[in-house]
C-alpha cells in the first residue's frame, strides 16, 4: 500500500461528525497496451493526485457508473478479491474520443492482464481534494459479461505468491520470451544474441486505406509468411501513439489484432512499428540464427512414452 500525505493522515486522525468531507472512489486500470484508464466514482469527474504525493494532479474523467463489494481488510496471505460492477450503456464509450465501446472492450479482452488500483479521495466541498489512499490493488481476473452490468473481478497482488509452477519446464517449445533475457535477440535492430544481423527486425509502416481499430492495411510483405505472426506493433503517432497491441498474424497485407486499438485509427496518417514474433520452434529459432539461445527440449518423449 502506498502511504497517506501528512493532510491526509491529519484529516482522519482528526475525523469528527462535524468533519465536512466528502468521499470520492477513483479507479485507474492499466492495460497491457500502455493506456491508463481513469475513472471518478463520484458525482462528477475530479482531479485528484497519487496517495503518497500532493502533485501532480491526476484527471479522473467520470465514469459510467461502478459498484465493488466490501473491501475486507485483514493481516495475512490470504488473497482478497474486488468485484466491480460496471453500469455502462451500450453507446458509453471506454474513454473520451475513444472508438469502442465498455462491452465491446470487455468482450474482446482489453482488460485481460491489466491491473487495477481503487483510490479513496478526501473532498473539500466544493472541489478542494485533500488527498488520497490507496483501497485495492491488484491485477484483473475474470471478466463477467452482462447486457446491463459487466462484472470484472480483481485480485489482490498477493495471487502472485500462488504460482506453482518452476521458472523452467521441460517441453518442446521454446520457454524464453521472443526478445526478453536467455533469448537476448534484438527485434527493433534484428541481431541474434551474437550481435549478427538476420535482417528480421522492426519495420516502419503507414497504414494504408480500410484500416481500422480491429486491423491494419499495409504494403509491406514479409520474407517468410510468418516472421511477424505473434509479434508486437506499436503506434507512432496519431490518437494511439505509444500503445501497442499484440500482432495476431499478418496476411495479404493485412495485419489481425488480438485486441482492437482503443482511439480511432486514421488511414494513410496513422504510421506503426511491427517488431517480429517467433513461434518458439527449434525450426523458427533456426531462422532467426538464433539456435544457441534456444530453450526448449524438442527430443524430450512426450510423458504417454515415458517408461
Amino acid at each position: 500500500m502506498r502511504p497517506a500525505t501528512m493532510a491526509v493522515q491529519d484529516l482522519l486522525a482528526g475525523w469528527g461528525p462535524d468533519t465536512n468531507i466528502r468521499e470520492f472512489e477513483l479507479y485507474t486500470f492499466t492495460l497491457e497496451g500502455g493506456e491508463v484508464l481513469r475513472y471518478s466514482g463520484g458525482q462528477c469527474g475530479l482531479q485528484a493526485p497519487a496517495p503518497d504525493t500532493n502533485s501532480p494532479l491526476l484527471v479522473f474523467p467520470l465514469g459510467p457508473g461502478f459498484k465493488h463489494n466490501s473491501i475486507k481488510e485483514q493481516i495475512g496471505v490470504q488473497v482478497g478479491e474486488l468485484e466491480i460492477e460496471v453500469h455502462a450503456g451500450p453507446d458509453d464509450m471506454l474513454a473520451l474520443g475513444a472508438a469502442i465501446t465498455w462491452q465491446r472492450a470487455l468482450w474482446a479482452g482489453l482488460f485481460d492482464g491489466a491491473w487495477c488500483a481503487l483510490w479513496r479521495a478526501y473532498v473539500q466541498p466544493p472541489l478542494n481534494v485533500v488527498g488520497t489512499i490507496t483501497r485495492f490493488y491488484g491485477p484483473v481476473g475474470d471478466v463477467e459479461l452482462g447486457r446491463t452490468r459487466p462484472l470484472i473481478k480483481v485480485k489482490s497482488a498477493l495471487d502472485l505468491l500462488d504460482v506453482q509452477f518452476p521458472k523452467r519446464l521441460f517441453q518442446s517449445a521454446c520457454g524464453y520470451d521472443f526478445g526478453a533475457p536467455g533469448c537476448d535477440y534484438d527485434r527493433v535492430l534484428g541481431k541474434n544474441a551474437l550481435g549478427t544481423s538476420t535482417g528480421l527486425g522492426a519495420v516502419n509502416i503507414t497504414c494504408l486505406a480500410g484500416s481500422s481499430a480491429g486491423q491494419i492495411l499495409t504494403s509491406f510483405t514479409p520474407a517468410t509468411a510468418d516472421d511477424y505472426d505473434n509479434g508486437t506493433i506499436i503506434a507512432t503517432s496519431g490518437a494511439n501513439n505509444g500503445y501497442k497491441r499484440t500482432l495476431r498474424q499478418l496476411i495479404s497485407g493485412v495485419i489481425y489484432l488480438f485486441q482492437p486499438w482503443i482511439f480511432p485509427v486514421v488511414a494513410g496518417v496513422d504510421t506503426f512499428q511491427l517488431l517480429p514474433g517467433c513461434a518458439h520452434t527449434q525450426a523458427a529459432c533456426a531462422r532467426r540464427q538464433n539456435s544457441l539461445r534456444f530453450g526448449g527440449y524438442p527430443y524430450i518423449p512426450p510423458p504417454e512414452a515415458a517408461v
